[in-house]
Order: C-alpha cells, then sequence, then structure tokens
C-alpha cells in the first residue's frame, strides 16, 4: 500500500518499466507527477529493508515529506538506481525531467565508491542537478540520523553537502 491508502498501480510499473507519459507536441517536459515517484518507489524496492530494519519506503516517504514540492519525485526515486533493476533510460521513459534525471544520477553510488566519495561528488555537484541533489540528500541524511543507527558518518557528510548548498543559494 501506498502513503494514502492505495495500492501501488501495476500498470504504471512493469518488470520492464512502461512509459507513463506521453509528451504531447511540446519538447518540454514536466517534472514527474509525485504519485507516480511514490509509486515506482513502493514497486520498485518492495520489501528491502535499511541497515536499522525498516522498510525502504518509510525511509523515503520521510524524506519527501521533508523536501519542497518539485523534489518530491526525486527524494521517491534517489535510491531506485542503486538498489533495484532500474535504470536511467527507464526512468527517462515515465517522464522525469532532464534535472530530475540528473540529480537522480548524482544521487547514485557508484560501484566501489566510498560513502565519503559520494557525499563529496553530491556536495559539489553543479548546476540545477546538483542543487536538488543536495536538498534530498540532506534531507536523506537527516533521517538517517534520527532513524539508524549504523556508523556511517553521516554528521560529517551533512556538514560537508550543506556548506556547499548554502554557498550556492547566496551565488
Amino acid at each position: 500500500m501506498c502513503a494514502r491508502g492505495r495500492a501501488p498501480n501495476p500498470d504504471l510499473v512493469s518488470p520492464r518499466l512502461q512509459r507513463t507519459r506521453l509528451l504531447g507536441d511540446t519538447e518540454q517536459r514536466q517534472a514527474m507527477d509525485v504519485s507516480i515517484a511514490r509509486d515506482i518507489a513502493h514497486l520498485s524496492h518492495g520489501g528491502q529493508r535499511t541497515r536499522s530494519g525498516e522498510l525502504v519506503v518509510e525511509h523515503l516517504e520521510r524524506v519527501a515529506a521533508a523536501v519542497r514540492p518539485d523534489a518530491q519525485g526525486v527524494a521517491f526515486l534517489q535510491d531506485v538506481l542503486e538498489h533495484t533493476p532500474v535504470s536511467i533510460g527507464e526512468l527517462d521513459d515515465l517522464g522525469l525531467d532532464s534535472v530530475e534525471l540528473e540529480a537522480i544520477g548524482i544521487l547514485t553510488r557508484g560501484a566501489g565508491e566510498t560513502f565519503e566519495a559520494h557525499a563529496l561528488r553530491i556536495a559539489y555537484a553543479k548546476g540545477e542537478a546538483g542543487m536538488l541533489a543536495r536538498e534530498v540528500k540532506l534531507a536523506d541524511i537527516e533521517d538517517h540520523i534520527a532513524h539508524d543507527h549504523t556508523t556511517r558518518p553521516y554528521q560529517w557528510a551533512r556538514c560537508h553537502i550543506a556548506n556547499r548548498q548554502s554557498l550556492q543559494s547566496v551565488a
């Protein structure tokens, strides 16, 4: 069940994600509908659990609630490339705009990339996608600090990402 008490629509997400909206006559894409992003997250992550034992989707719901409405789709999808078989091409087919796709790419930790290197990559990511990725990652880190009692250096990462975000918002 999704947070709003309805079951995710399996027609929106299949083993190979299906296109859910047409672009119509315009070249410009609209930001992804948050309900679609929520459904994709719930269906893709299924019963996956965090290191602290809670459902990943519970964590994603809190992160999405902590960011601006136009960042919520990215918040729901931030872990989908790293922890599920969903590809960036499949997300593109679902209607994410280029900034959202780039932000999700920034938020996806690479194979063999350390936590610290990943945090610094997010901290120094350029442009609108970098700012969006930092907003989502800061909410993600805050939620991990509140709910995940592992030894990851969340405070260190928060410091680096928040400092960079505040510098860019002044510029």
